[in-house]
């Protein structure tokens, strides 16, 4: 039987984790293996970074806003601007 929609998947949890210990100090050796990288190539080492960040960041999802088409008209508070027009 599948898992109930919405419930945590145990290896995905992990595995976040897992990668959040690697990146910072917890895992020694995967640390010095970074460091190392880092210190050989700064490009490969951010690579190797960017690659692992989607395991342990939420995904960005795109949010469309649909609205009625409104008139395009300036804030009412240009109208009480105290300032004389620039000529």
């Amino acid at each position: 039987m599948p898992r109930p929609k919405g419930s945590p998947n145990k290896i995905t949890h992990e595995t976040k984790e897992f990668l959040q210990q690697v990146l910072s100090d917890e895992r020694p050796n995967i640390k010095s293996a970074l460091n190392e990288l880092y210190a050989s190539n700064k490009l490969h080492y951010l690579q190797a970074i960017i690659k692992l960040l989607p395991f342990i960041t939420p995904k960005a999802s795109e949010v469309h806003l649909h609205t009625p088409d409104l008139p395009s008209k300036m804030p009412s508070w240009f109208d009480d601007s105290p300032m004389e027009p620039v000529k």
